[in-house]
């Protein structure tokens, strides 16, 4: 018992004599105080953690639907092509003519045989007149009338009379101008077929008579001197020329004439069909004339569908 209380004893002592006495004869003689070696523990590595990245899931790429093809339209019921019947031999056929505005170019070329025309306005207008250089104002009411006597552009030159020096100018729309040449070129269209269809006519009896009269005999022929026409080896007859050139017929020239015909005899005259072109207010259009012959002279010219004169 009493050797452990002195083992006691000795350790409280030497752990004293560490604590209290030991740093003083250390700090004397210049000894470092042991100092234990701090031990760096290295943390423990965290475990990385490793994000799992998810890929987007691919889209879904579908299978195009299959395309139908739209029904292909069924073709068309075979419609015969109209074809106007062919006229029978001898038969009489009516000429097409076109609208008046391909004969009057859209309304931009009026022919002048159309003027002077009296027409009406349209509208109140407020007319510029003039006369050479001089100018003066004029009020027109709707309803009021004025002649057309000429034509710029899309514009009418207009007038309060016929034979005035006066001018003014007018929008064609204004008048009645479109209306009132219609209504003649209708009109016309109408005469015109009527006179080629009597023309037609009488080409045809004027065939029928001549085949069917009996040939006139030698002596009355040489009596009467009425010779068959001659005609030149260009076609021409120099007995119609020459009629032509002493003006007894004016609408018909030199220049327009297409068809020269052969002379036929009805009724102790002989005749000769030309064709020719002539002007008309609506253009130009064939014609036939007839030249009469008796006795070596031209008697007269006539339209062969009406059977009027020829100027």
């Amino acid at each position: 018992m009493k050797g452990i209380l002195v083992l006691i004893l000795a350790a409280a002592v030497g752990y004293v004599a560490y604590q209290y006495v030991y740093p003083i004869i250390a700090d004397s003689m210049k000894f470092e105080k042991h100092k234990p070696q701090e031990v760096v523990v290295a943390p423990k590595p965290v475990p990385k953690k490793e994000v799992a990245v998810v890929a987007p899931p691919k889209p879904v790429v579908e299978a195009p639907a299959p395309v139908m093809d739209a029904p292909k339209p069924a073709p068309a019921p075979m419609v015969p092509k109209f074809e106007a019947p062919k006229p029978k031999e001898g038969e009489f056929v009516a000429p097409d003519f076109p609208p008046i505005e391909v004969a009057v170019k859209n309304w931009t070329v009026i022919p002048k045989s159309a003027f002077p025309r009296q027409v009406k306005m349209k509208k109140d207008l407020n007319l510029q007149m003039k006369i050479g250089s001089s100018s003066a104002s004029t009020q027109v009411k709707a309803g009021g009338a004025m002649y057309a006597v000429g034509q710029e552009g899309t514009e009418i030159l207009v007038s309060p009379t016929q034979t005035s020096p006066m001018r003014g100018k007018v929008g064609l729309d204004d008048t009645d101008l479109k209306e009132i040449l219609t209504d003649i070129y209708e009109r016309w269209k109408v005469a015109r077929t009527e006179t080629l269809r009597r023309a037609h006519e009488f080409k045809l009896a004027a065939a029928e008579r001549s085949k069917n009269a009996p040939p006139p005999t030698q002596g009355a022929m040489a009596s009467a001197s009425n010779d068959k026409p001659a005609r030149d080896a260009d076609g021409t007859y120099p007995l119609l020329v020459s009629s032509m050139k002493s003006g007894q017929v004016t609408e018909i020239k030199m220049d327009n004439i297409k068809e020269w015909g052969e002379p036929q005899m009805t009724d102790g005259v002989w005749t000769v069909i030309v064709k020719y072109e002539t002007q008309t207010m609506f253009g130009k259009f064939d014609t036939e004339a007839q030249a009469q012959i008796k006795n070596g002279k031209v008697e007269k010219w006539i339209y062969t569908g009406s059977g009027e004169e020829v100027p």
